[in-house]
């Protein structure tokens, strides 16, 4: 009889130990992942680095701090086809060859809020300002209607591509001159105001009259009339790619 209890102790010490390990290393699995979740709810104070992890779309990307924390950033000014839209494989994998699985430097846009618990943010791939260089290569196009908030928008990149379209510097365009008009006449035609005509971009009304090719901007809304005839297959799009 003595034996039988001993053994009923042993087994419920032993079940005992069991339960408790199990509890123990439950515990400490979800205490790491919960640091390596998102801890993407307040806008970051100072710059940080880490490595890209994942390459969501043209504009959207994961990165794991050197803290050990996970993020998903918003590319500031930087907008990208969607995953219906066309050009949306060329922009993703674009950012994927110069950003995935290599270091990156972020400079948060302390101007925006959270975007759908996303940081708004400038990140560099390997010292490479990504939001520049895929406006650069023609695979996004600048965010006009974020110019005027963004803590990034009279940076220098930024209104090369569009931002503050009225001092866009277009010595090297291919509007043509007037003759016995200086250039800084024609600078100050192309201030005139934003023509009513085209939606979410600034665009000067005529004159001169503009091509494609002479602005940064693409895909925007066309209204009648189209002074600059953008919308050449007059389906309401200006400058398609």
């Amino acid at each position: 009889m003595k034996r039988s209890i001993e053994g009923v102790v042993f087994c419920i010490s032993l079940i005992t130990i069991i339960l408790t390990i199990g509890i123990t290393l439950q515990s400490q699995q979800s205490l790491s992942e919960n640091a390596l979740a998102s801890t993407t709810e307040s806008i970051p104070a100072n710059n940080f680095d880490g490595i890209i992890t994942t390459v969501i779309d043209g504009d959207t990307l994961d990165i794991r701090t050197n803290d050990g924390n996970s993020m998903t950033i918003r590319l500031v000014l930087v907008d990208a086809p969607e995953i219906n839209e066309f050009g949306y494989n060329e922009a993703k994998d674009f950012v994927t060859q110069n950003c995935l699985d290599k270091s990156a430097a972020v400079d948060p846009d302390n101007n925006q809020d959270l975007s759908y618990g996303r940081l708004v943010a400038l990140v560099y791939c390997n010292g490479l300002n990504i939001n520049e260089a895929i406006i650069a290569a023609g695979f996004a196009d600048i965010y006009m209607i974020f110019c005027e908030g963004s803590e990034f928008g009279n940076s220098d990149w930024a209104r090369k591509y569009g931002c503050d379209a009225r001092d866009i510097d277009l010595s090297d365009s291919s509007i043509p001159e007037e003759p016995g008009t200086s250039n800084d006449d024609a600078q100050g035609e192309i201030s005139n105001d934003c023509d009513s005509a085209y939606s979410g971009v600034c665009i000067p009304s005529p004159p001169p009259d503009l091509d494609c090719g002479d602005i940064p901007n693409k895909n925007f809304k066309v209204n009648s009339p189209d002074p600059h005839n953008f919308d050449g297959d007059s389906d309401g799009i200006g400058c398609e790619t």
